[in-house]
């Protein structure tokens, strides 16, 4: 790929996998690259949610994660000094077709991306880093730096996906801002032998720092401790050290045994102003940087993927004004200042002394024990209540009903629709096909047309029988209606009509899109 009209992604992390794979899915040719010459062993990032989930299974890829991973249906907050359980906050009520975590080690999580973006064409150049960048308004001039050598070559856009430590970031002349005292974590991927059951992510409070415990697959955990900074030049902690914290903050209920991997690492709390910067646009890592508390960091990047990819491939594609590209730093921006202050702040939290500790413990104790509270804040933690209600991009025609989703939030995944054959079929399976989901109730005259081959239309009645209304119910369609679900998953737009004239004028005055082709066939099978 040497010509303008091409993506490079930095970085083959899940992040940018997810990226890559997301762009190929609709149609866009991309080149990866990644400094490291072969993929990671290190088990960094452990947790997917729920909202990840849903954005993972309409890639194709959510079995086989689950194959390697091990389903977690809790998170519980106990006292580290004592063992106790100060709130045990279920997953089971999630508004999503997965109501639990799913723990994998992050060497496992890229090995199934990978394989995916093989079958998608994609190879991913190892051993090769970006060295130089610099942008005009038609491309991006970039060199890269690999085993045979330096090359310099333009493509047209530039993700970064490259970490914490982003070259890309620097290149293109931008920083993080944030608190920079950092927090040191002691870290170790071992086996363990606990009383705890593998049924909850557990984080542990303490006056000296909070701890983690990750239950994986088997034996296997992860277990981190938050620690006074161990100086620049310090060895990686030892079994005997890792054990030392689990016995002082896991109430001696926790041995460590047959390391995998152990290391100290510093993060920081911090995100930078703009996530386009022009001809290149940031995710993940490379754009917020914050405490493992909650294991949102992996999440949040995979959703700053998803949200990016579409509005690239539009713009690439020549459907789409590089302007649509600004609604990706409007809408995930925000996404990132509110991770970046929810984990400070529970970190800060678990490491609280004297009153402010009574209060977190009466705090903890009213959402462990306040059903709309618990399932409030689990809802949260899955990411499910993260919206882009005030984004340009949603637009609802008519008024809302009662308890349906609004435009900006991810469509809801209603139990009880069928194929014409009478066999089960979901909201996420149908959002497999790549492009938008078009969800049409009464006539559906002129969608085919409207929408092209931007996507996939879905008659309710006809193509998908909904026989308690449980459309109606999730997304405030009445006798009449329509639901434009973006690629990533999101309401954009909500309608009390099915006038393709909606759908027509929404592409055009809003995604300010090109008129799309016609489809190859008028409308698309349920699968």
């Amino acid at each position: 790929m040497s010509t303008a009209d091409g993506i490079l992604v930095v970085g083959a992390g899940p992040v940018g996998l997810t990226t890559a794979s997301q762009l190929a899915r609709l149609g866009v040719p991309v080149r990866v690259v990644d400094v490291l010459p072969a993929p990671t062993t290190e088990s960094r990032a452990v947790s997917l949610h729920a909202r990840s989930m849903e954005m993972l299974a309409s890639m194709g890829v959510l079995p086989r994660l689950e194959a390697r991973g091990r389903r977690i249906p809790a998170i519980a907050m106990v006292d580290g000094r004592t063992g106790e359980t100060r709130a045990h906050v279920p997953f089971d009520e999630v508004p999503s077709r997965h109501p639990f975590l799913l723990d994998i080690p992050q060497p496992d999580t890229e090995a199934v991306l990978a394989e995916r973006a093989t079958e998608l064409g994609i190879v991913v150049e190892r051993g090769v880093s970006l060295t130089g960048l610099s942008q005009d308004d038609d491309g991006v001039e970039v060199t890269l730096r690999g085993p045979e050598g330096e090359q310099t070559t333009r493509v047209g856009w530039v993700v970064g996906a490259d970490g914490g430590h982003s070259t890309t970031r620097h290149l293109a002349g931008t920083h993080l801002d944030g608190a920079f005292h950092g927090q040191h974590f002691a870290m170790a991927d071992v086996d363990v032998d606990t009383e705890f059951s593998p049924d909850a992510i557990r984080m542990f409070t303490h006056p000296d720092g909070m701890g983690m415990l990750f239950p994986l697959a088997g034996d296997r955990a992860r277990i981190m401790f938050l620690v006074d900074d161990p100086g620049p030049h310090a060895p990686d902690p030892t079994l005997e050290q890792i054990q030392a914290l689990a016995d002082a903050r896991m109430g001696g209920r926790v041995i460590v045994r047959d390391p995998h991997w152990l290391t100290y690492f510093e993060v920081h709390h911090a995100q930078v102003p703009r996530y386009r910067l022009g001809r290149v646009l940031l995710a993940g890592d490379a754009a917020h940087i914050h405490s493992p508390a909650g294991a949102q960091g992996m999440n949040t990047g995979i959703q700053d993927a998803a949200n990016l990819a579409w509005k690239l491939a539009l713009v690439v594609q020549g459907r789409a004004e590089p302007v649509l590209l600004d609604t990706y730093h409007d809408e995930r921006h925000p996404v990132g200042a509110e991770v970046v202050k929810a984990t400070t702040l529970l970190t800060d939290v678990g490491t609280a002394q004297g009153a402010g500790a009574a209060l977190r413990d009466a705090a903890l104790f009213v959402v462990g024990h306040v059903h709309p509270l618990g399932n409030a804040a689990a809802t949260t933690t899955a990411e499910l209540r993260v919206s882009y209600r005030h984004s340009p991009l949603s637009v609802q025609h008519g008024g809302h009903h009662h308890g349906a989703a609004r435009v900006g939030e991810h469509a809801p995944d209603p139990v009880g629709l069928a194929r014409p054959d009478g066999t089960p079929v979901a909201v996420e399976e149908l959002a497999e096909r790549p492009g938008f989901l078009l969800l049409v109730r009464g006539d559906a005259a002129g969608q085919e047309e409207a929408l092209g081959d931007l996507g996939s239309v879905v008659r309710i009645g006809e193509d998908v029988l909904d026989p308690d209304d449980v459309v109606g119910r999730a997304y405030g369609l009445g006798a009449e209606g329509l639901a434009l679900i973006r690629p990533d998953g999101y309401l954009g737009l909500v309608a009390d009509t099915a006038d393709p004239a909606l759908v027509r004028r929404y592409l055009a005055e809003t995604l300010h899109l090109a008129a799309p082709a016609a489809q190859s066939a008028a409308v698309a099978e349920p699968s």
